[in-house]
């Protein structure tokens, strides 16, 4: 019993002195962490100091100014308060007086024994940084303050001392040479990136703003003073003489107006991002008097200081301009709730759950499109109205309302199929006339949005769209679905959707009015910013996967389409709504042709425009998918369909939007310098400067008013035109509005208003065309009357320029090139096919949802198919009219091999690429127009050199114009360069890999042989690949990156599009690179028949994963590496271009399977430290074996072809040699046809029955015989 107490007693004390020596260890650790201090930070490094990867990101130091060594693993760093351990330390133990720096990279990297990057950057503007123990305690922060690029704020002396500027900073050394600052007491107290509401300026917009106060005690004049949104760029806009007294505040609107006159309000001419800009206050000596930090701001939130001037930043949803920062602020953003689910596609109900990220929100969320409300959780409701005084003596329909409310979450929301709830947008009226319900209830999905609250002030709302459809998707179109407040476009006074309060207004003043069906008199004809609602556009793929999804604004669009059930409307990026205020949508498939920025997926507007007012919709979009290739002054167009709240609206069309943004970011311009004319019955600028010296309403009144009709036979003064119009632009514009018989004539012409470039920036006009929906219309010729001497100032240009020699031959070449590629019947019939047949699986739901006129109607299909039967012919014939021309004539082209070169005739490349020209074009035909020249020019391909001209010319010249009176039969002839290495497989990286997914293989995405190539991707991980759900995912991995490289990019293998960064990605092997017995590697398997001297190439590069590339090649039994050349090669950092020559190796020539296997060796193949290995742009060349010589292709060519072959009509007979007869016998062996002494005929056999026909050709010195298909 002794012995047990005494055992007690012994564990009581062990007991106690455990917790002694574990808090006395604890205290330890506080009192040493005392002595690691943040002692230095950058947040604009330019050329200071580089990381690892050579990339020059911010920085901070930490310092032990202690006598002990101090384990700062789990430490946290951070640049946001609520979040102290947003970035944490790894073990590591700071010696007394070492430096230490962490990268603010935002890379996130905490291995010890390599650079360490915080997964954060720091605000150059100025942003709080935080270090805190593991413990939990505050020990150091650096104040929020503005820096100058390559300049350092830190501690002197070091770890103790007070915070200074350097000018030469000194990462991982003691501090010194300190910048003089600024001495002046004005500091930049408050800003607004978002105003919608807050406050507006004299012209009643509501712009950005910036507060300026003098906390001092003198008055600063502020001339020359320079407030700039760039670091880098300090005098962006300065101040005029103004000066600021002791405790003044002086506001200066962001607003891009550029005014800076004392003693007016003033305006800086930039605007500040609602995403995040820091603002940079300098004197005229370039010292930064101060600055405000980058940070996301909400509508109508400011961002100040508390107490005005030297107080810390904080945000205030009471925002005080020109007045003290009084009001309550939050140190901390709250940030919207986490959604469980993405937007998309389910087929079945689940549970959504919410989180909230901010300790004690709560979330409060709506289900019918509405603003999360805390304050609205009984609901509340709004008036609108079905029926109206439509007739004349009517009586005014009843108001009715509309309830909405906000719900608090409390635990998972069932997400489920609402079709057949009852329809809610469907029921009510959107036009002046009696309300159409649809029959049947409209398909639905579930809008939710959601919003955290946090002692009464809200986040951002996050809105999100389930289509909970358990038969799948059933669209093969983009769906865009758009979320607002249902008021927002049913309301009876805002409402932009309905007749609203405007037609009651018409009504009540204009009882016996007889046009209640006019747009202008309902509140959806209204327009401008004032009839503009927010809204949530989320646009999904084809797949239903998000593509878009952003906060914006919305207008109706249109004129007496307005008045249509379902209208057009058009979509705005703001910095007010969004964060992101551009649109970046992928979501056209034609690029905008000769644009200098060919993959630009950036939009300030958009368009969905899904029907017209002026004839068959089906038209529109016929003929500007059919010009829309070749013109750049045609708007591109996407079927999709649109949901609103949820519900389904009907059949719509994605387009551009033609303004000067559209301009600026495909023409490479900018958007203050563009002007736009539109020009229908007058000219009136639309948009841009009005330049007094060079209005442009005054040029183009020359261009239709003041020309006189000889003026332009005179090459003198046509000149003086072109330098004012773009002639080619013009000719397209003429050239589809003649041949489609379009009776809308609307025109709109553009220009840079000041010159900044030869190209399209060089001041001409350019046309803008739209609307189609009136074409066809046969009335009469119109060629002719565009070329007459009409009352209409539009048409006196073109009958002008008819004059002049040069044009006339420029006309009548483009429009005979168009009729021959864009306007061939065969084009034209796919693309009539194509849009219906995308259409007509979406008809019956749209028809359900709303009727509409002229709307793809199954005659609108047959029209236009007959329509093209004769249009070619009869366009010709005008074209012969009105410049008094004979005849037409054929123009027969070859080439000696079709991988050797192609010609270009006048304005087309007779090659694949260019739409309506086949995908094996040789021999290719075409009708031109007798005694006008016509230019040939012969391009040879890489590995080739062009040799001469054949059959109806001659000569070694490669560009040619020849005047042609009669039939012609041309060839190209391309010689062979000795022992070229041909491409003959590349894979090209781009976003048609789906990114974040483990791959396997990847198909070339060229081949000169019309072979695949196949890319096999093995992993050092058994059981690869993984999906999310496995802890091994994405690790060893064979992944899309972003990371584009301009080395081994083949323009040949892309359409010879030339290298854009913006549309390249890349790929990346991850660590582990060697598991066990396993290894990362990729096999590269391809046919080389026909070929020799393979080499393969590519771009590569590595963090550290590996630092050797090594290839071999399957010989039948083992991988080996004999006889290739640079078998093995070493990888370094930065992208290096590496070539693998198995010109040595006999197995690579001829095989129909070879294989090359690529794997990596370096210091440690095991790790598992996210290092990867990044390639690129993968390229297989050879020398083709089998390439004829020029002789050899005569030679060949002599065996005579006959084409096309199935025929309908006719069929071409081409030889080189003279044709001495030519004999046609059905498959009975009856001779049906006989002709002598024709020299490269055409025969017709537009009499013969259809079938199986034998065409024996006689000619110099040889016969043979074609079996061809009459169809």
């Amino acid at each position: 019993m002794l012995g047990k107490k005494l055992q007690l007693i012994y564990f009581k004390k062990a007991f106690l002195f455990t917790k002694v020596l574990i808090l006395f260890l604890l205290f330890s650790s506080q009192v040493h962490s005392q002595n690691v201090a943040i002692n230095e930070v950058m947040s604009s490094n330019d050329v200071t100091l580089a990381d690892e990867d050579g990339e020059f990101n911010d920085w901070i130091e930490i310092y032990n100014y202690g006598t002990t060594a101090v384990n700062i693993g789990g430490y946290g760093l951070t640049d946001d308060a609520s979040d102290p351990y947003q970035w944490v330390f790894p073990t590591y133990t700071l010696e007394p007086q070492e430096f230490l720096l962490i990268w603010a990279s935002g890379k996130d990297k905490t291995i010890p024994s390599q650079p360490l990057h915080a997964n954060f950057k720091i605000s150059s503007g100025g942003e709080t940084i935080i270090l805190t123990n593991s413990g939990g305690t505050e020990i150091n922060n650096v104040p929020a303050i503005a820096i100058a690029t390559d300049v350092s704020y830190g501690r002197q002396p070091d770890g103790t001392g007070s915070w200074e500027f350097f000018n030469t900073p000194t990462p991982k050394l003691s501090n010194t040479g300190t910048v003089n600052a600024a001495t002046e007491k004005i500091a930049i107290n408050e800003v607004m990136s978002s105003n919608d509401a807050t406050i507006a300026d004299e012209d009643g917009d509501f712009n950005d703003w910036v507060e300026l106060y003098n906390y001092g005690t003198t008055s600063v004049n502020l001339e020359g003073y320079g407030l700039s949104d760039d670091n880098g760029e300090s005098f962006k806009w300065t101040f005029p003489s103004i000066t600021i007294d002791p405790n003044q505040y002086i506001l200066v609107w962001a607003s891009d107006k550029d005014i800076s006159v004392a003693n007016e309000p003033l305006h800086a001419n930039f605007k500040i991002s609602s995403g995040g800009e820091s603002i940079f206050l300098k004197n005229p000596s370039g010292a930064l008097v101060s600055g405000s930090p980058s940070v996301v701001l909400d509508v109508d939130v400011s961002y100040g200081r508390q107490p005005d001037g030297t107080g810390d930043w904080l945000y205030f949803d009471e925002p005080t301009p020109l007045a003290s920062n009084t009001s309550s602020g939050l140190t901390e953003i709250i940030k919207p709730p986490v959604f469980s689910h993405a937007s998309g596609l389910f087929s079945e109900p689940f549970n959504l759950s919410l989180t909230a990220e901010n300790e004690g929100a709560v979330i409060i969320y709506t289900l019918d499109g509405s603003e999360p409300d805390i304050n609205n959780l009984n609901g509340s409701s709004f008036q609108y109205k079905n029926d109206y005084p439509y007739d004349i003596g009517e009586s005014f329909g009843e108001m009715l309302n509309q309830s909405y409310q906000s719900f608090s979450y409390t635990g998972p929301i069932e997400i489920r199929d609402r079709s057949n709830d009852e329809d809610v947008l469907a029921r009510k009226n959107t036009v002046s006339a009696d309300i159409y319900i649809p029959p049947v209830k409209v398909r639905k999905a579930t809008v939710l949005r959601a919003k955290a609250f946090l002692n009464g002030k809200g986040s951002r709302t996050r809105t999100r769209n389930y289509f909970i459809w358990p038969e799948g998707n059933p669209y093969d179109v983009p769906v865009i679905s758009l979320t607002t407040f249902e008021e927002n476009l049913f309301g009876y006074e805002k409402g932009i959707y309905t007749s609203g309060k405007t037609f009651d207004d018409w009504r009540t003043a204009e009882p016996n009015g007889n046009q209640p069906g006019n747009a202008q008199f309902s509140n959806y004809g209204q327009d401008g910013r004032e009839w503009e609602r927010e809204v949530h556009v989320q646009v999904f793929n084809e797949n239903l996967e998000s593509i878009l999804n952003q906060d914006a604004g919305i207008r109706i669009h249109g004129n007496t389409s307005r008045a249509d059930i379902i209208k057009n409307l058009r979509i705005y990026a703001r910095s007010e709504y969004d964060e992101d205020n551009e649109f970046e949508l992928d979501v056209f498939d034609q690029q905008i042709p000769d644009s200098p920025v060919p993959y630009n997926n950036t939009f300030k507007r958009l368009m969905l425009r899904g029907n017209g007012s002026g004839g068959q919709i089906a038209n529109d979009m016929v003929f500007s998918r059919l010009m829309q290739p070749f013109f750049n002054g045609i708007m591109r167009i996407k079927t999709a369909v649109n949901f609103i709240n949820g519900e389904y609206f009907g059949i719509t069309a994605i387009r551009d939007r033609f303004d000067v943004n559209h301009i600026a970011n495909n023409f490479g311009l900018d958007s203050d310098n563009v002007s736009i004319v539109s020009c229908v019955g007058s000219c009136v600028l639309q948009d841009g400067p009005d330049d007094r010296d060079s209005n442009p309403e005054r040029v183009l009144r020359y261009l239709f008013k003041d020309l006189k009709h000889d003026d332009l036979k005179s090459d003198v003064e046509y000149q003086k035109v072109a330098d004012i119009l773009d002639i080619d632009s013009y000719i397209d514009h003429i050239a589809l509005e003649t041949f489609s018989e379009g009776d809308s004539y609307e025109i709109k012409f553009w220009r840079a208003t000041n010159p900044v470039n030869d190209e399209f920036g060089d001041g001409k006009f350019r046309v803008y065309t739209q609307d189609f929906e009136a074409a066809m219309i046969s009335r009469l010729n119109w060629l002719e009357d565009f070329s007459g001497n009409s009352s209409s100032w539009q048409r006196n240009i073109f009958s002008n320029l008819i004059d002049n020699e040069g044009f006339k031959v420029k006309f009548i070449n483009r429009t005979a090139d168009l009729l021959n590629t864009a306007f061939v019947k065969e084009r034209f019939d796919a693309i009539v096919n194509e849009t219906f047949d995308v259409v007509a699986p979406l008809l019956e739901e749209d028809r359900n949802r709303s009727p509409r006129l002229r709307f793809y109607e199954d005659g609108d299909k047959v029209k236009l198919l007959d329509w093209i039967q004769e249009r070619p012919a009869i366009f010709r014939d005008q074209i012969n009219e009105l410049f008094e021309i004979d005849k037409t004539i054929n123009l027969d082209l070859n080439v000696s091999n079709p991988n050797a070169g192609y010609i270009t005739l006048n304005t087309i490349n007779i090659n694949s690429t260019t739409p309506g020209v086949n995908d094996k074009p040789y021999p290719w035909s075409g009708v031109y127009f007798d005694n006008i020249p016509v230019t040939l020019e012969a391009n040879p391909m890489p590995g080739y050199t062009f040799s001469h001209w054949s059959g109806d010319a001659s000569g070694n010249s490669s560009k040619i114009t020849i005047t042609p009176t009669d039939d012609l039969q041309i060839s190209a002839i391309f010689t062979p360069d000795e022992d070229y290495s041909h491409l003959l497989y590349f894979w090209l990286f781009d976003d048609n890999i789906t990114n974040d997914t483990p791959l396997e293989s990847l198909n070339s995405t060229y081949s000169r042989n019309d072979l695949t190539a196949m890319m096999n991707y093995n992993s050092s991980l058994s059981g690869y690949p993984f999906d999310a759900n496995n802890a091994d995912w994405r690790k060893a991995s064979l992944e899309r990156t972003n990371k584009p490289v301009a080395i081994n990019y083949q323009t040949i293998a892309n359409d010879n599009i030339a290298y854009a960064p913006e549309m390249m990605k890349g790929l990346q092997i991850k660590q582990p690179f060697k598991s066990g017995s396993l290894e990362n590697n990729f096999e590269l398997d391809f046919s080389t028949v026909g070929y020799e001297d393979i080499k393969i190439s590519l771009a590569i590069n590595s963090d550290g994963a590996a630092n050797t590339i090594i290839a071999e090649y399957w010989n039948g039994s083992n991988w080996v590496s004999t006889n290739i050349i640079n078998g093995t090669q070493s990888i370094v950092s930065d992208y290096e271009l590496k070539e693998f020559d198995f010109s040595n190796v006999s197995l690579a020539d001829e095989n129909e399977a070879f294989k090359v296997r690529f794997r990596f060796n370096g210091t440690d193949m095991t790790e598992d430290a996210d290092k990867k290995v990044i390639f690129n742009n993968v390229a297989i060349s050879a020398v083709d074996k089998n390439v004829l010589s020029a002789d050899e292709f005569i030679k060949e060519k002599q065996n005579i072809m006959v084409y096309p072959n199935p025929a309908k009509d006719k069929i071409k007979i081409f030889s080189n040699t003279t044709i001495k007869n030519v004999l046609v016998y059905n498959v009975l062996g009856k001779l049906v046809y006989k002709s002598e002494k024709l020299n490269n005929s055409t025969v017709d056999l537009s009499n013969f029955s259809k079938g199986i026909y034998f065409v024996k050709v006689f000619s110099d010195g040889s016969s043979t015989t074609k079996r061809i298909v009459k169809e």
